[in-house]
């Protein structure tokens, strides 16, 4: 992962190690949350916390990638080609996007026994109609597009810009969060629809943290339980919301409420500086890993759907791994984990692969 620095003289790339790492626990975070999707929808109790406890730990995952993002891409001050930003990235994204929405759609088909047909393909590519990951893609290119637009007026970090944008974006949704718990209605849709979505925020939060020293009175420890914290209090509050109706559901299992916000500027700040000798094992791993994620991101739900027997091609339903393997608090990290490796080891050999290297960038 590279930056171009602002200086008039090329220079080599930077390189930020601690955003390797947090992409790392990013893609980790998104396998084990899928893995553990299945226990929010229990008729047991325990295994109801068990999928809000994994789920609300993982809350971070999404927000971290947006915020990695801005952290790369935001704060340059030199001007910027459209041509060039919009065809370099774009490729990047149009090329998997195109090429796993036909292999995930081709799964549909034969998940309901239907026929593919290019109509009906064509109808879901436009509209989004997916499951899985892909919805990612659609939400970055509308982030992409507005980069040039946006980078000009957050390059300079002093001038309170960003914080100002930061606070009226997560401060809307905070408004909401707050309305949801009251009155169990959204903000006014005309005021929030008017307002840059959850993901902009995010996308500046990450290029404020990465270019201002940031002091935290208590310092990791107290980023560590800031984290802990929010994460048990999303699992509670959302275990009580499955349990009457006097609440509604997914105020707190979101990317846009208050306590996500916390925990995903907590966790980037945590591991703000990492950097291992070049010579060390893991920092080594956590690079390759890193270099595999847009893959891992992009084939994640097939492996899974294979490795539980959705996709009845290995294991039949019920006889591979899945939330219930040993345990529903064992089977949902042993399920994402080793959907976690056998996506990065497809991703590696599909890059070696003249062509088909470009469905996984």
């Amino acid at each position: 992962m590279s930056s171009t620095p602002a200086t008039s003289t090329p220079c080599p790339p930077q390189r930020f190690e601690y955003l390797d790492l947090l992409r790392c626990l990013a893609i980790t975070g998104v396998t084990i949350m899928h893995s553990a999707a299945p226990l929010l929808f229990s008729s047991a109790a325990s295994e109801v916390w068990s999928g809000l406890t994994y789920s609300s730990l993982c809350l971070f995952c999404v927000p971290s990638l947006l915020m990695i993002s801005g952290a790369l891409l935001l704060g340059d001050s030199h001007p910027l080609s459209l041509s060039r930003f919009y065809g370099k990235r774009f490729m990047k994204i149009l090329v998997p996007l195109a090429a796993w929405s036909v292999i995930y759609y081709l799964v549909l088909c034969l998940q309901v026994g239907d026929l593919p047909h290019l109509f009906t393909f064509l109808k879901r590519f436009f509209t989004g109609l997916w499951s899985g990951p892909l919805w990612f893609l659609y939400m970055i290119v509308g982030v992409y597009l507005m980069v040039p637009f946006m980078r000009p007026a957050f390059s300079d970090t002093s001038s309170g810009r960003g914080l100002v944008f930061v606070g009226i974006t997560f401060g809307l949704h905070a408004l909401n969060f707050a309305t949801r718990l009251i009155w169990e209605q959204e903000l006014n849709r005309y005021l929030s629809g008017a307002v840059i979505p959850y993901y902009f925020g995010y996308f500046v939060l990450g290029h404020l943290l990465n270019s201002r020293e940031v002091k935290i009175p208590g310092g990791k420890p107290l980023l560590a339980l800031l984290f802990l914290a929010c994460a048990g209090a999303s699992a509670a509050g959302e275990f009580a919301a499955k349990g009457q109706n006097t609440m509604l559901p997914n105020t707190f299992f979101n990317y846009q409420q208050p306590l996500t916000v916390i925990m995903s500027a907590s966790i980037f700040l945590l591991f703000k500086g990492w950097k291992p000798a070049m010579s060390q094992k893991r920092g080594r791993l956590v690079r390759e890993l890193s270099s595999l994620s847009y893959g891992v991101f992009l084939s994640h739900v097939l492996i899974l759907m294979l490795l539980t027997g959705q996709i009845p091609l290995i294991f039949q339903p019920g006889a591979g791994l899945d939330w219930r393997t040993v345990h529903p608090w064992v089977g949902p990290v042993l399920t994402g984990l080793a959907t976690l490796t056998l996506s990065a080891l497809l991703t590696a050999g599909l890059k070696r692969i003249p062509w088909v290297e470009r469905i996984v960038p």
